[in-house]
């Protein structure tokens, strides 16, 4: 069956955005919001579903993606945009920031309490751009499969409050239009030197590719500089580290 767009109250009234949310399309149920906007496509597209029956996250792996439980979007461009995937765990932190602290698991996972809530998935198909977010919103620890427990958690469990849909992703998409608009009028270092400073990995020693040695620095690209035995060494955006003490 094709995917059929509806119009529930989620957002009532228009987003006061630069280009994010240049259109919104919510959707009740959808295999992925980001197959469908890079099919779609258009500069600041909103794709929304109530649920995702095939969301997925880094690396292949699925995201738990149940109706009503959470925020499934994605926005797209149709062009690349460097530094996006530091503006949206930014944004999404800030959004947040006005009922619970939040932090940034690099290079793109946002956690609370040590456990992660907001996923980041940025993918790039003939030239188009859709950056994929998944926000687990009123989840409670018995929603999450068992590999999630301990290591998942949401808004509502985490801080008690059960927020609005609605609002939670008009601040998102609200905060990620500023960042965006800040990158496009230059300000790209200045996105990635506050993204770097709040994934806290400078100094802190780890192990990554069969190396261990400490952070050295976090280079433009989102790779971290690790000082080890043999030398100075590069971990690609995203691969998997394990930091020693936790």
């Amino acid at each position: 069956m094709p995917d059929t767009a509806t119009r529930p109250p989620l957002l009532a009234t228009p987003l006061v955005t630069h280009v994010v949310g240049s259109r919104v399309l919510i959707y009740e149920s959808i295999g992925s919001t980001s197959d469908c906007a890079l099919r779609l496509g258009g500069d600041g597209t909103v794709i929304v579903a109530n649920e995702q029956t095939a969301g997925r996250g880094r690396h292949g792996r699925t995201w738990h993606s149940e109706a009503g439980k959470g925020l499934w979007f994605s926005v797209a461009f149709e062009h690349a945009i460097e530094g996006l995937a530091f503006a949206a765990p930014l944004a999404v932190r800030d959004a947040v920031a006005p009922l619970v602290r939040a932090t940034i698991k690099w290079p793109n996972d946002v956690l609370i309490g040590g456990r992660k809530f907001c996923g980041v998935l940025i993918e790039t198909r003939r030239g188009r751009t859709a950056l994929g977010i998944g926000i687990n919103a009123h989840h409670a620890e018995s929603d999450f499969p068992d590999e999630l427990h301990g290591r998942a958690t949401s808004i509502e469990a985490a801080t008690g409050v059960h927020w609005d849909r609605g609002e939670l992703l008009r601040d998102v998409l609200t905060r990620l239009d500023e960042r965006i608009m800040v990158i496009r009028s230059g300000g790209l270092d200045g996105v990635f030197a506050e993204w770097a400073e709040a994934c806290g990995l400078v100094g802190r020693r780890m192990r990554a590719a069969g190396m261990e040695g400490r952070v050295h620095a976090i280079d433009t690209d989102g790779a971290l500089v690790m000082e080890t035995a043999a030398g100075l060494r590069r971990v690609l955006f995203g691969e998997p580290i394990e930091l020693e003490g936790n």
